[in-house]
């Protein structure tokens, strides 16, 4: 889902999966919970196993600063909202205080499902991005993680790198050639494929170059990520391409899969004239900065990335491209070729000096430490409450109540006592969204269908009694009120907001107004009639007292850039 590759082709979701993903973050919450103690104020969860364990923690330890990374792309609002759970998960990560994301891409597709599938509203709250949910506020953070720099520098240049730099380099026979390295996970989303038939293409379309190239493709199998097939399309290209333009002296393409070692990746990095990667979609793939280190200040460090990748934004000397555009991808390829010349003649140009040092200050500087620091501040900075909040609500239902200023929480004993003691008691209720709801499974029978029975029962029972003045208020219209509440008699009603009412125990309706000028509707019906036909999925709704334009299953995109 995340990488917008279907799962074996399936169009069904595996429910009982479902079913153990939601047993398996619960053990984490009560391992955490276990385990929590005065002093411990903040938790970090990692990626996507334990999407809901941050408002599975909010429940038990709501004073607690939950930070969220997730190491995965999010999908966009049109692939996420296919799947099943999908409101659960978004709830779930929305029990954290800051959720992290490797690009701002994945912040702003998390922010689109937010606001299509739970109609939340994003802002910017002091320079940051946020989202409000059950009255807490939620900030979004954009930060990628590094690799420990030191590691790599540390080993560039030792003996068994040397050593395999020289045997790779003599097995290969890559002398006065331009290599093309990479090293990849056996995944689809890596786009090998991709990258061998735009290698086929350069050498279709220059031949004058072929005997000047060399592909050198390491391939690391990872069990859990390797789809049937995948690995036999490969060395199919690769046996292809091989037989069809090797020569006595060249083969094109380099092939292996298997474990590759630390020092041999290094070694290959050292190798590499040009660092190809293509993938399809791709979270934050660290191989280029491993490479910028690798290759040090002696190596230009020149890249081919997919514009999937995640880094490939921050650096330079790199060349996105679109790889599934294999014609410009060999076009580049052939550009590179000829810098690879230039170097070969001592004419690497200044400015390609300037951008690999400013490459490797930047991998350096943006360290996974500094990154887990950096992410550890911001998180140690968010408020959350510093004492108890009170909770509605059952199961994955449950809501905070949030304070504000003037705001009393209200015990039920309290109210009970209160209740006991007084002579007159006036009760009033709103309609839609507390004696009736109107969530997002519940809008038809919100609209269509009278108040459950216990609603009735209890509303009859409590106005029976002559101590009580029972009201209730709403925005619809009088006859819907009549028709909802025509059993109860003691009843008061307010229609479209008191702009009509009925008091308790008559069946006569009062304006509020002695007479309304109703001269306005007719200009404003064509105005408001005009939004409606140009917005998908908004109704206009007209009242004795007002029109109504309902918007709220309108595609909020096209809402706001017709309206803003």
């Amino acid at each position: 889902m995340v990488n917008y590759i279907p799962d074996g082709g399936e169009s069904t979701y595996d429910e009982a999966l479902w079913h153990v993903y939601m047993i398996v973050n619960r053990k984490f919450k009560e391992a955490i919970v276990g385990r929590f103690h005065e002093g411990v104020d903040s938790i970090w969860i990692h990626d996507y196993h334990l999407m809901l364990l941050p408002s599975m923690l909010r429940r038990d330890l709501d004073r607690c600063r939950i930070g969220f990374f997730l190491h995965t792309p999010w999908p966009s609002s049109e692939m996420y909202r296919n799947l099943p759970w999908r409101v659960q998960l978004l709830e779930g990560m929305l029990g954290s205080s800051i959720l992290g994301f490797h690009l701002f891409d994945y912040a702003r597709h998390f922010l689109s499902a937010c606001v299509r599938l739970l109609d939340l509203e994003q802002k910017l709250t002091r320079g940051a991005l946020t989202v409000e949910h059950h009255g807490r506020i939620i900030t979004l953070r954009v930060s990628h993680i590094g690799i420990h720099p030191e590691r790599f520098q540390r080993n560039r240049e030792n003996e068994e790198v040397n050593r395999l730099c020289k045997a790779m380099a003599q097995q290969y026979q890559v002398m006065d050639k331009c290599v093309f390295g990479a090293i990849d996970d056996l995944d689809i989303i890596k786009g090998i494929t991709l990258k061998l038939l735009a290698f086929e293409e350069f050498l279709r379309a220059y031949p004058v170059l072929r005997s000047k190239v060399k592909l050198v493709q390491f391939v690391v199998p990872r069990p859990s990520a390797v789809k049937k097939g995948i690995r036999e399309e490969i060395e199919s290209h690769v046996n292809r391409i091989n037989e069809k333009y090797s020569t006595p002296e060249n083969k094109p393409v380099e092939y292996r899969a298997g474990a590759v070692s630390f020092n041999e990746r290094i070694a290959l990095y050292r190798l590499t004239d040009v660092l190809t990667l293509t993938p399809i979609r791709d979270g934050l793939n660290l191989v280029p900065y491993e490479y910028i280190l690798s290759s040090g200040k002696t190596q230009p460090g020149r890249m081919i990335l997919s514009e999937c990748t995640g880094c490939s934004r921050a650096l330079s000397l790199t060349v996105r491209v679109n790889p599934f555009d294999k014609r410009t991808v060999a076009d580049v390829m052939k550009l590179f070729v000829t810098a690879c010349e230039a170097d070969k003649e001592s004419q690497t140009q200044t400015d390609d000096k300037l951008r690999q040092k400013a490459n490797i200050s930047y991998v350096t500087e943006h360290s996974t430490r500094d990154w887990a620091e950096s992410f550890l501040r911001d998180v140690e900075k968010v408020y959350e409450p510093s004492r108890p909040v009170p909770k509605i609500g059952l199961g994955r239902m449950i809501q905070p109540l949030f304070e504000f200023e003037g705001f009393d929480h209200l015990e039920i004993d309290t109210i009970y006592s209160a209740y006991k003691e007084s002579q007159r008691r006036l009760f009033l209720m709103d309609y839609d969204g507390t004696l009736e709801a109107t969530g997002s499974n519940e809008q038809v029978k919100a609209w269509s269908s009278p108040p459950s029975e216990r609603v009735l029962m209890t509303l009859s029972k409590l106005s029976s009694n002559p101590k009580d003045v029972v009201c209730i208020l709403s925005g619809r219209s009088r006859s819907t009120m009549e028709e909802k509440f025509s059993s109860l008699k003691e009843v008061g009603l307010a229609a479209e907001h008191g702009f009509y009412y009925r008091l308790p125990g008559s069946t006569e309706w009062h304006l509020q107004m002695a007479s309304a000028d109703s001269s306005w509707k007719e200009p404003a019906r064509e105005i408001m009639g005009a939004y409606t036909e140009r917005t998908d999925g908004s109704f206009l709704e007209e009242k004795e007292s007002a029109l109504v334009w309902h918007y709220k299953k309108a595609d909020p995109g096209g809402f706001q850039f017709r309206i803003g």
